[in-house]
């Protein structure tokens, strides 16, 4: 039998995350984490709803005045900052940190665009992460990779096929993605996704309850990496999954809890930073 993955440790072992402090909605000023959120940009994606929600971030000062908010101490985590902004159906969860070390914008811009299919060697969650392709999308006016992730949840796999764009924008770097559809590519291109999703989904081992794969019907986010406080850089990654109503009620209820959302986020996070690290220290 494998180990539980830790995503959903916090749902089916009752384990609590890393200690910290609920704060009142709209209790504090905006932190540089909110700020950097507060930066307009015009974000573009064939998915219409995201990229206005993703938008709204970026312009509206508001946005998440409603939103539960945890503080943590910068000097024993590697983020500082988590919030969940209630929405119709879940949360848009929100983390940030400078990663409690110098890394270059550079550097971890590059990690977050070509570098995460390194991220199974960091986090126990992801079972596979393939690049399909990349290029220059015309439609948005960015460069893009093409992604598939496998994750693996304990009762079931969560798949999805994604694009992330890449600008720069002054003195940050906007990272969006959203999920990949047939639209995006020509039919061919498409047929050579196909093949290589099928060799990803071989290679990914029978659960020990169930294999089943359930794939996301809609997903969208964004990190922003700019200047740091203490560091280098800062990182602020959202992000929103949802399931479709042929998905089990687990992944439902998962993609909905709180403690499942923080853990994800800190378990994501930790291993970006991480294999960051490790690029930053190649390079040298």
């Amino acid at each position: 039998m494998r180990h539980l993955k830790i995503l959903l440790l916090p749902l089916f072992l009752g384990l609590s995350t890393p200690a910290f402090a609920l704060l009142p909605n709209g209790a504090t000023a905006p932190t540089k984490a909110e700020r950097s959120l507060e930066k307009h940009a015009d974000i573009q994606m064939r998915d219409q709803q995201g990229a206005a929600i993703l938008n709204q971030m970026l312009s509206d000062e508001a946005y998440w005045s409603q939103a539960d908010r945890w503080d943590y101490d910068a000097h024993k985590n590697l983020y500082d900052k988590i919030m969940l902004k209630p929405v119709s159906g879940g949360y848009v969860p929100m983390i940030s940190g400078e990663g409690d070390t110098d890394l270059t914008q550079d550097v971890v811009a590059d990690t977050v665009f070509t570098k995460m299919t390194k991220l199974p060697l960091y986090m126990s969650g992801a079972e596979a992460v393939k690049t399909l392709g990349s290029g220059y999308d015309t439609t948005i006016g960015a460069q893009y990779v093409d992604s598939y992730y496998v994750l693996d949840m304990t009762l079931f796999y969560v798949v999805y096929p994604q694009r992330m764009y890449r600008k720069t924008d002054g003195d940050r770097t906007l990272l969006w993605f959203e999920k990949l559809t047939p639209e995006f590519v020509d039919s061919a291109t498409w047929d050579g996704y196909q093949t290589q999703i099928s060799a990803v989904k071989d290679d990914v081992p029978n659960g020990w309850l169930f294999s089943g794969m359930v794939e996301v019907e809609q997903v969208y986010g964004m990190y922003i990496v700019g200047n740091g406080q203490e560091h280098e850089s800062r990182v602020t990654f959202v992000s929103k999954l949802d399931f479709g109503d042929d998905a089990g009620m687990v992944a439902k209820m998962g993609s909905k809890m709180k403690p499942i959302l923080k853990a994800g986020l800190q378990n994501g996070f930790s291993a970006a930073v991480n294999i960051a690290k490790a690029e930053q220290g190649r390079r040298r």
